[in-house]
């Protein structure tokens, strides 16, 4: 099933979520196949986005995550674009992850970081680079003023954005910002 196939099943929004997803890609050159960790599963479309792509995704959420935004019938949503077993859920903590250091090709935050708890932002960030490859990319994806005000007609307590950099503590990373369609895109590397 190819992004418009798609877009039909799981509204348009999905377009631009791809649009930006490709320009991240770009910059990663992540080997197909790859296993990466998409944190805060919500409707599931960035994982299924992922899993359009040919990479294996592990997605979750903690536990205990009651806003509207989580416990959204992803399963069902991969299941219509055909891609249900390329998605693994699991949930998690994203500032305590279980996972083995260095164990995701990439991580993705799409839309996610600015809903953390701001004193728990740079452990967040720090599990990220700690659970990628070296050479690996976490990606921020963090909405544009554009996204933002739309997203405020249903959602007015919506935080605003949270930009990446602020909670890097005393990581050092290659940083690479771009600007997508509806999302300012932040990608860092660690240990090049």
């Amino acid at each position: 099933m190819d992004i418009n196939e798609a877009t039909t099943h799981l509204g348009a929004s999905f377009e631009h979520i791809a649009a930006d997803g490709h320009l991240a890609l770009e910059q990663l050159k992540l080997p197909a196949g790859a296993e990466v960790l998409d944190v805060g599963t919500g409707a599931g479309n960035f994982a299924i986005f992922l899993a359009m792509q040919g990479f294996d995704v592990v997605t979750g959420e903690p536990e205990n995550d009651t806003t509207h935004y989580a416990r959204k019938d992803w399963v069902a949503n991969a299941a219509a674009v055909g891609v249900a077993d390329r998605i693994r859920f699991q949930p998690y903590n994203a500032s305590q992850m279980s996972f083995a250091t260095g164990h995701f090709a990439a991580v993705f935050f799409f839309g996610v970081l600015h809903h953390v708890d701001e004193q728990e932002r740079v452990r967040v960030f720090a599990e990220a680079l700690r659970v990628v490859k070296p050479g690996g990319g976490v990606v921020f994806f963090e909405p544009n003023l554009e996204t933002l005000e739309q997203i405020w007609v249903n959602d007015p307590g919506h935080p605003l954005p949270a930009n990446p950099t602020d909670y890097m503590g005393t990581i050092s990373a290659e940083e690479i910002k771009l600007k997508g369609r509806r999302m300012n895109i932040y990608l860092y590397r660690a240990g090049l």
